[in-house]
């Protein structure tokens, strides 16, 4: 049976400082400019083939191995800057590495959605070709009737092609093709034209009918690529949280650390104070050396259990230094911090099914899974489409023109007694490749085709195999989104628990920290009139310390505990006043539309 706590806490201030919570600057966290700018950061084409020509490796390659700039920032070089807990998580949210890091991740997406939309692009093709062939004439004709004969045949080429191609939404290629030839040759009965030109303008259309059809399936794979910008939004929303909660976990270590410090050092005098009024009473004789051995082994005692406290209270800011990673000077070493902020207990309403109610609402980790879900399913629609049969309709429609210039005089046949045949070229098509070009738009010459191309696969094996693999893929991903839901209804659970005993250990600490202090003064005062032993009182300073050491450190794990709590319930940014900036998704090119 889940256990539902409602427990609304005061505010109990550890000294006289602010809440934490209190109405701190919403820091933004957003992708910066110059990470976007990445998207349009490719080199023009002179550039590149500059670049291309060159085999040396690229002089930012080079300097970003050769950097050191980062390396041994932790070194102390000024005094501590005094830093409350939002001030830390704003310097974080700027210059954390691993956020900066995920910062790319919905860089990377939106790029992505462009690689898919770039299939809509139209693209521009031209060629060139030239030929020339030489060869030996098979033929020997009358020179009376056809003139000279040559032993030689020649034949040469010129073809220019230019054309725009275009994938459309409905998953037909359209193609605009302007064909040009120059044709030269040795004059014949086939080539009466010398130079010939022939150009042809056509359209052709290779629509499918059935596998790659429709608007849907030609969308699908754009849409998979939104659905993973959106769920690297979220992935990155789970990164600001997690450093938030690591930075506010950080700095009250670093607050426990130099509270536990004061406490040894408040120690350490108790038993400094004891050693002095030892020695002053053993120089009169009213005590024994062994009480004054007591006391001198509970100094240096004490004096060690110090250093290590110094020395855990450096290690706990540097560790909250290199989480900042707050540069001061800029590429200089990392800035000390002295934390501003004393721990509380902020007001808070525990309430388990309210937190999984939020989590379930809120938690960027949830709502990415479910994210990819979709994209999984998105996949396998795919994957089936490409288990039906190919059925393409094909068809063009075009215009073709001819022109040239007479080879020589017209060929004359005699055919009997008076009847002569005269072969010469067409007036209508005699001119240069002007005239050709006209007769693209004449209307009379034209040509168009229409078919179809069905291909069956016997087996289908590889479409079957990857829709197999879209759906395994698919259903992972929706255990995925299971075993997290559980992984997240544990974490609650458990954070809700821990926060539970905070607040029963912040009060049971807080009573045992006075009862410690009042039972030191009383056996203080039995000391100083010989009722108790020089060992009793010193137990009594050390449960004192402890009793000190315990509170602070309650205090400071309800705070590092609440940070966790609503961490695990996707309510951390807002209570920070964290606002995560989404850039707008970029919206499809004309071109793209159709």
């Amino acid at each position: 049976m889940e256990v539902r706590a409602s427990v609304t806490v005061v505010c109990m201030a550890f000294c006289l400082a602010a809440p934490v919570l209190a109405q701190d600057p919403a820091p933004k966290a957003a992708v910066p400019a110059s990470d976007i700018d990445l998207l349009n950061q490719a080199p023009n084409t002179g550039q590149t083939f500059v670049r291309q020509l060159s085999g040396a490796v690229p002089e930012d390659v080079v300097a970003a191995q050769r950097s050191t700039e980062h390396y041994g920032r932790l070194v102390v070089t000024e005094a501590p800057q005094a830093l409350s807990l939002a001030d830390c998580i704003d310097l974080a949210l700027q210059n954390n590495t691993d956020l900066r890091i995920q910062r790319l991740g919905p860089v990377a997406a939106a790029n992505q959605v462009r690689t898919t939309r770039a299939i809509f692009d139209p693209m521009l093709f031209a060629s060139t070709s030239y030929d020339r062939t030489t060869s030996v004439n098979p033929i020997q004709t009358n020179a009376e009737v056809f003139g000279p004969t040559s032993n030689i045949l020649f034949k040469q080429n010129l073809t220019t092609d230019v054309g725009l191609r275009k994938m459309l939404l409905s998953g037909g290629q359209l193609s605009l093709a302007w064909q040009n030839s120059r044709i030269k040759t040795d004059p014949s009965i086939a080539a009466e034209l010398v130079p010939q030109y022939v150009t042809t303008l056509g359209l052709s259309l290779n629509q499918p009918l059935l596998r790659d059809f429709g608007w849907r399936y030609s969308l699908l794979f754009v849409q998979v690529a939104q659905n993973l910008e959106q769920e690297a939004y979220f992935q990155y929303q789970a990164a600001i949280a997690t450093v938030i909660a690591t930075v506010e976990r950080a700095y009250w270590a670093f607050v426990l650390a130099i509270e536990n410090v004061q406490v040894q050092e408040d120690g350490l005098a108790l038993s400094k104070e004891l050693l002095r009024q030892n020695e002053s009473k053993f120089k009169v004789g009213t005590l024994p050396q062994t009480a004054l051995l007591e006391a001198k082994s509970e100094v240096a005692r004490r004096e060690s259990t110090l250093i290590r406290a110094r020395n855990f209270r450096n290690n706990a800011r540097d560790n909250l230094r290199a989480i900042i990673n707050y540069p001061k000077p800029e590429a200089g070493p990392l800035a000390m911090v002295e934390p501003r902020d004393k721990p509380v207990v902020a007001p808070y309403q525990i309430d388990l099914e309210h937190s999984l109610q939020t989590a379930l609402e809120q938690r960027p980790e949830l709502i990415a899974a479910r994210l990819e879900i979709n994209g999984k399913g998105l996949q396998r629609k795919a994957a089936e489409n490409q288990l039906l049969p190919r059925l393409n309709l094909v068809g063009s429609v075009g215009t073709n023109g001819l022109s040239g210039s007479a080879a020589g005089p017209a060929i004359q046949f005699p055919f009997g007694p008076g009847q002569v045949v005269e072969i010469a070229p067409n007036p209508f098509a005699m001119g240069g490749y002007g005239h050709a070009l006209e007769m693209l738009h004449d209307g009379r010459f034209y040509s168009y085709s229409a078919g179809a191309v069905v291909e069956i696969p016997l087996t289908n094996a590889k479409a079957k195999a990857d829709y197999a693999a879209a759906n395994i893929g698919f259903e992972q991903s929706r255990l995925a989104l299971q075993k997290l839901e559980e992984g997240v209804t544990l974490e609650i659970k458990q954070a809700v628990s821990n926060l539970e005993t905070d607040l029963r250990s912040i009060d049971a600490t807080r009573l045992a920290r006075e009862l410690a202090e009042e039972n030191l003064r009383n056996q203080q005062a039995r000391y100083d009139v010989g009722l108790v032993t020089t060992k009793d009182l010193l137990d009594f300073q050390d449960r004192l310390t402890q009793a000190r050491a315990a509170e602070v450190q309650a205090l400071t794990a309800y705070n590092s505990d609440l940070a966790e709590l609503r961490r695990v319930e996707g309510s951390l940014l807002s209570a920070r006043n964290v606002v995560v900036e989404r850039a707008s998704p970029e919206s499809a090119p004309w071109w793209a539309r159709f």
